[in-house]
């Protein structure tokens, strides 16, 4: 039973990793991908419930068992939890003073777009899931995405900076297409839309 709880762990790490990288997968190699990871996840659960199952009738240790059920559960949790609202906070501190050199520099006008009101960036890539930023207005006031995860035919979500507030946004972005909108900090808003 020990080894079983030694697997569950290891499980647990599994499903949370692949699932707060899941945009990075999902960007970097395709949907597929994921879709065939969280299966295997999915197939070794069962598995791990099976031979949970099969043993729970053996003379092991009560509180043992009641461990190796709550990491299943855990494990089943990891992968249904959506993360990306807790890594847009951690994402948000840890990239600040990076992110505001990037404001500072789309105000000044020294990036060009390269499509629309798009700019890859050259410094600071990481700061933005795919290296790119969308600047909805770079004049009196600024309003700008830092994309967290880009959809194609899903939703999106970004963290956007406004010089002044939430109304900016919506005089930006066309009001049904944000699903959800959340304020971080002064200035800045986790938006999730549907497009």
């Amino acid at each position: 039973m020990k080894k079983l709880i030694g697997i569950e762990i290891v499980f647990c790490l599994l499903c949370f990793i692949i699932n707060w990288y899941q945009n990075y997968i999902i960007s970097y190699f395709n949907i597929f991908t994921l879709i065939i990871l969280k299966l295997a996840l999915y197939i070794s659960m069962v598995t791990l419930l099976i031979f949970y199952f099969k043993n729970f009738k053996n003379n092991i240790k009560k509180y043992l068992k009641i461990i190796s059920l709550i990491l299943i559960l855990v494990s089943f949790f990891l992968l249904h939890y959506d993360f990306k609202l807790i890594k847009t906070k951690i994402e948000l501190s840890l990239y600040e003073k990076e992110r505001s050199i990037i404001i500072e520099k789309v105000k000044n006008n020294e990036f060009s777009y390269y499509y629309d009101k798009n700019i890859k960036l050259p410094i600071y890539k990481y700061v933005s899931s795919d290296g790119e930023i969308y600047v909805y207005q770079n004049d009196d006031n600024q309003v700008i995405s830092f994309w967290i995860f880009r959809g194609v035919l899903s939703g999106s979500t970004e963290l956007i900076y406004t010089s002044t507030d939430e109304k900016l946004i919506y005089e930006n972005k066309s009001r049904n297409l944000i699903t959800k909108i959340i304020k971080l900090k002064e200035h800045w808003y986790y938006i999730e839309t549907d497009y």
